[in-house]
């Protein structure tokens, strides 16, 4: 009976846990596209990529996240329209970023899009200590706070990889994200 109830947990466990990483064995809804990229995250001159977890948009914590290896490589399946960064985990800490700073949009579905070679510097702002994805309108929660993101755009690394994954007669456009001032 209780390897029964401890079967079940996992189960439920490992089935509650969503993102939008992308295998070979997923297929596209009618409304999601998927994005391509590369992502680095630097602190205190630390590369501190591998392990950590980037959320987008305002949701339930896992609903649209990616937890980046080492390599920093993402491909990631999302509902197309526009889509934020909202929250950036490491196992150094974390930082909220505002609502609509990091910006990339994918308008049509069943299309693969490249969002660019990714560097967020997050310049000793991550925090030990956070509750999770918050927002400007929790006045008990940490500020929302901007760090410094380059993109450039050198597909190769990123490109390659889908390609080997998914074949390499698979088109894809370039959408590269964008940073609000």
């Amino acid at each position: 009976m209780k390897n029964c109830i401890l079967l079940c947990f996992v189960v439920v466990f490992f089935a509650s846990c969503k993102t939008g990483k992308l295998s070979t064995q997923d297929t596209l809804s009618q409304s999601e596209t998927v994005i391509i990229g590369e992502i680095k995250i630097i602190n205190d001159d630390k590369d501190v990529t591998k392990n950590a977890k980037i959320y987008f948009d305002e949701n339930i914590k896992g609903t649209l996240s990616y937890k980046l290896l080492e390599d920093g490589l993402i491909i990631m399946k999302l509902p197309q329209g526009n889509h934020f960064i909202k929250y950036i985990y490491t196992p150094y800490g974390s930082v909220n970023l505002p609502i609509g700073y990091a910006n990339l949009s994918v308008p049509d579905a069943g299309k693969a899009y490249y969002i660019g070679t990714i560097v967020i510097d997050a310049e000793k702002k991550l925090r030990k200590k956070s509750r999770g994805i918050i927002y400007d309108t929790d006045p008990k929660g940490l500020k929302e706070e901007k760090v410094q993101i380059t993109i450039s755009d050198t597909p190769e690394k990123a490109l390659k990889t889908y390609h080997n994954m998914f074949g390499a007669d698979k088109k894809i456009e370039n959408a590269l994200m964008t940073v609000s001032p």
